[in-house]
């Protein structure tokens, strides 16, 4: 019930950090991409046909062929307001004349693309254009009327949305400096296709009819036209789309698509490593109180025995017809078991109980010397020492807990013969060798020599060794053993 709540608090957090993901990216990483560059720049070519009249009251000539441009750059930038400068210029193909030129500054919102000095009129579309009305100041357009969808088209491949915006009797006179000072009024339907993923235009077309006016009458008809985007301007802004496209569909959809991915899979690793992490746990526990039984199966059995001896001597002693004699020799007997029982209690502690280390400097060679006097080696057997003067940082007690256990076993093991210890200094550890004459430990066991209860003696407790390699660890040390002569080498940190 606890595990299963567990995996669902690391579910409910892996989607939350997921959504988290998501809506920084969506809210706060893409509008970055989707704004306006700060080089941003736009030039664009119009092949136009007119008629035009040389002064207000005359009449129109033509047809005249023309080559407008529409210019846009950034010219300012102060945080996300960028001042944008704009331009159309109209030229007679032939004579090379200048016809027109309208130029304009607009302060636009680099984030929302809208104008700030025309309160709720957009300078340009955002990713995501929709089939409905906008609010257009457009710098093709030059005025403020709606954009309204019409249809949608095709251009060089590319599926587009045709908005258009007609303007009725607008004060153009501007454009006609050379008409000054009489008002010229304008009728103009103008179409943009915008390819709607990126907001980009890619193609443009105009039709206007400018006209005298006085006392807000229509007097004479000034010009008449059309124009629309040459064939190379359309190719390149269709391609330039094209490629914007492929990278809003990698930002807004690959880039998500991989987030997920990468923490979802990552949260899975997470589950499945706590997962892991449970069982491996489940397992030790299992572990220890399998190794708990056996210890309490031990002890039973190894307890047994000395409790009869001393019951047994006990009621001896009691028995009236006991002789001194006789209860001496009960009192001895009860002391060896009470001994026995306690070497067994406080091998079983010093496995189960892992006391805090405290370390202190200390002669090695002095923490061994201890060490071959705790294990009260027999005459029959030499000790052979190969032990420099080396200060090492150790938990002293604990540390000759260890070698005495090592010298007691091999002294055990072989009865008589020699036992040698030698001691190399290296850079960062050292490594003591403690090696002995006997036969050996039997190949098929030696792979078992640190397990908890694992024994080769009648008598032992079988944790000696595996308190040994505990100690040895909490030292962050290394302890192994070697067949042919048996080796324990231990390896302690300086």
């Amino acid at each position: 019930m606890l595990g299963s709540k567990k995996y669902a608090v690391q579910g409910l957090i892996i989607f939350s950090v997921a959504i988290g993901i998501l809506l920084l990216w969506g809210f706060v990483v893409i509008p970055e991409f989707d704004k306006l560059n700060e080089n941003y720049s736009l030039d664009i070519e119009y092949d136009a046909q007119t008629t035009m009249v040389d002064d207000v009251y005359g009449e129109l000539k033509g047809p005249f062929f023309q080559r407008d441009v529409l210019s846009e750059k950034v010219i300012k930038v102060d945080g996300d307001i960028y001042t944008i400068q704009s331009s159309v210029t109209g030229t007679r193909i032939d004579t090379k004349e200048i016809m027109f030129q309208v130029k304009n500054i607009y302060k636009v919102d680099a984030t929302t693309q809208m104008h700030i000095d025309k309160e709720g009129k957009r300078f340009g579309f955002l990713p995501g254009v929709k089939k409905i009305d906008y609010d257009f100041f457009h710098p093709a357009v030059f005025y403020d009327d709606p954009m309204i969808f019409k249809k949608t088209d095709t251009v060089n491949g590319l599926e587009t949305f045709v908005f258009e915006t007609i303007t009725i009797n607008a004060d153009t006179s501007k454009t006609f400096s050379q008409f000054a000072p009489h008002e010229i009024h304008t009728d103009t339907t103008s179409r943009l296709w915008i390819e709607p993923i990126t907001g980009n235009l890619v193609k443009f077309e105009k039709d206007w009819d400018n006209y005298l006016v006085e006392d807000g009458k229509r007097i004479n008809t000034i010009q008449t036209g059309g124009k629309h985007t040459t064939e190379f301007s359309e190719l390149i802004l269709t391609q330039y789309t094209k490629a914007k496209i492929e990278n809003i569909t990698f930002n807004h959809f690959f880039i998500p698509i991989f987030l997920l991915v990468v923490i979802f899979g990552l949260g899975i690793i997470w589950i499945m490593l706590t997962y892991l992490d449970s069982i491996r746990q489940e397992s030790r526990k299992k572990e220890q109180m399998s190794i708990i039984g056996g210890i309490v199966s031990r002890i039973s059995h190894d307890l047994k025995n000395p409790l009869t001896i001393i019951t047994t001597n006990t009621e001896l002693i009691q028995n009236e017809k006991s002789t001194p004699e006789i209860k001496k020799k009960c009192f001895e007997r009860i002391l060896r078991g009470v001994n026995r029982m306690e070497y067994q209690i406080n091998s079983i502690m010093d496995f189960v109980r892992k006391k805090p280390l405290q370390k202190e400097n200390a002669q090695l060679s002095e923490i061994l010397e201890s060490s071959i006097e705790n294990a009260q080696v027999p005459p029959t057997i030499q000790i052979k020492k190969n032990i420099p003067k080396i200060s090492i940082n150790v938990d002293v007690n604990q540390i000759d807990t260890v070698f005495s256990n090592i010298i007691t076993n091999s002294v055990q093991a072989i009865g008589k013969g020699v036992i040698s210890i030698t001691v190399k200094e290296k850079e960062n550890d050292i490594e003591i060798e403690f090696s002995d004459s006997g036969t050996g430990i039997p190949e098929d066991k030696i792979k078992d020599i640190f397990e908890p209860l694992f024994t080769t003696k009648q008598k032992g407790t079988g944790l000696g060794l595996a308190s040994c390699k505990n100690i040895v660890e909490q030292h962050e040390g290394e302890i192994s053993v070697k067949n042919n002569p048996t080796r324990f080498t231990i390896i302690l940190p300086k």
